[in-house]
């Protein structure tokens, strides 16, 4: 129970830490969060799964997603 005590604290600190720097940023281009949002851009789901070291995954294209309506992550066999 102390370590599932000890891990919530520090992740609460890392996200309350990520966003004082996301409003630093947002504040300092003087834009709304939804105007800084949209100008980040899309995500690269490849290069994502690559940096986290996630090999074993499969990005389901656009055109399979007619079951979906929204982009998913299969882990492959």
């Amino acid at each position: 129970m102390k370590r599932k005590v000890k891990w919530e604290t520090r992740s609460l600190e890392w996200i309350h830490e990520v966003r004082e720097e996301i409003d630093k940023e947002i504040r300092k281009e003087g834009k709304t969060p939804a105007q800084w949002v949209k100008s980040r851009g899309k995500i690269d789901i490849n290069l994502l799964c690559q940096k986290l070291g996630l090999k074993k995954v499969k990005i389901i294209e656009r055109k399979e997603l007619q079951h979906y309506g929204h982009a998913r992550i299969e882990r492959r066999v």
